[in-house]
């Protein structure tokens, strides 16, 4: 009877610890002076009737802790330290078909419209924006530098682009950029198969609740190294005051993704987000379709 009882209770212990094994704590792990880099690539394309835009801007940002607080929540400085874009379009009024800059080999403007587009690209480089996340990875505050918060706001050049090629040079657009990857966290372990949801207000042309589920589906090999895959599902709906009024409505979307979270280091490793929109319109339909890849680059300090 006491060897029975002895091998329950193994049994129970060990399955408690599979149990406990299982579960995985997503909380972002945050030091004073820490320093690490992210390549954050946004492609983003519009279709309206025959008028095709295409963009890709990659970001090649430094990350530097500044402080953190005793409810583990970090300020953390971002700077832009290169700069690639690329633009191509069909049956769009601009002054050019196709455009590819590198802040770091900038090639000549071949007119006028040009240099001022790659002039505006040129002064992301060297920006900083304050981002405060808390150890849930959810942001609170994101504030631009004056100067890039002059540009995107009060240049006139940049606003004129702005009005051609969208979010790409708007303060909303920054911010989505920077932070759309990070993945709000459960304060407890979770467990494979757990969801759990975001809903914040976005503007894609219009502003839209954007509703995120996500899924732990545990531990995967990854680019040689063992991570936490965590599946994501996105939905937007129109906010509660624009519901009954004659907007643009959505008539298909496709949205998801994939994080791929270091537990050990508490920072995501590799991020990738896509989104596809169809609306109907009065005059055209219009189409969005839009990729965000967020990658943790090589750092010594790390």
């Amino acid at each position: 009877m006491r060897v029975r009882i002895f091998f329950t209770s193994l049994f129970c212990i060990v399955l408690g610890t599979s149990r406990v094994a299982a579960q995985t704590s997503l909380i972002g792990v945050w030091k004073d002076g820490d320093e690490f880099s992210y390549a954050i690539e946004d492609n983003h394309s519009v279709s309206v009737g025959t008028a095709i835009l295409n963009q890709s801007l990659k970001l090649e940002t430094n990350w530097h802790v500044k402080t953190v607080g005793v409810d583990g929540s970090a300020v953390i400085a971002v700077q832009i330290e290169r700069v690639r874009y690329k633009a191509d379009q069909k049956g769009v009024p601009i002054s050019f078909e196709e455009l590819s800059f590198d802040s770091q080999s900038p090639a000549e403007a071949r007119n006028e419209r040009e240099m001022s587009t790659l002039g505006a690209l040129n002064a992301f480089v060297g920006s900083q924006m304050l981002v405060t996340i808390n150890e849930k990875q959810e942001l609170s505050k994101f504030e631009l530098s004056e100067p890039l918060a002059a540009h995107l706001e009060s240049n006139q050049i940049t606003l004129e682009l702005a009005g051609v090629f969208g979010h790409t040079f708007t303060t909303n657009g920054m911010q989505r950029r920077i932070t759309s990857w990070l993945i709000p966290s459960q304060s407890k372990p979770v467990s494979k198969g757990e969801t759990w949801r975001r809903e914040q207000l976005i503007r894609y042309e219009d502003f839209f609740v954007c509703v995120d589920t996500y899924t732990m589906e545990g531990p995967t090999l990854w680019d040689g190294q063992t991570l936490i895959k965590i599946d994501v599902k996105t939905e937007l709906m129109l906010p509660d005051n624009e519901k009954g009024k004659q907007v643009v409505k959505i008539a298909e979307q496709n949205g998801g993704g994939v994080v791929f979270f270091n537990e050990r280091t508490g920072r995501i490793t590799d991020a990738t987000l896509r989104l596809h929109i169809a609306q109907e319109r009065k005059y055209a339909p219009r189409s969005l379709n839009t990729m965000i890849n967020a990658k943790l680059l090589a750092n010594p300090k790390q």
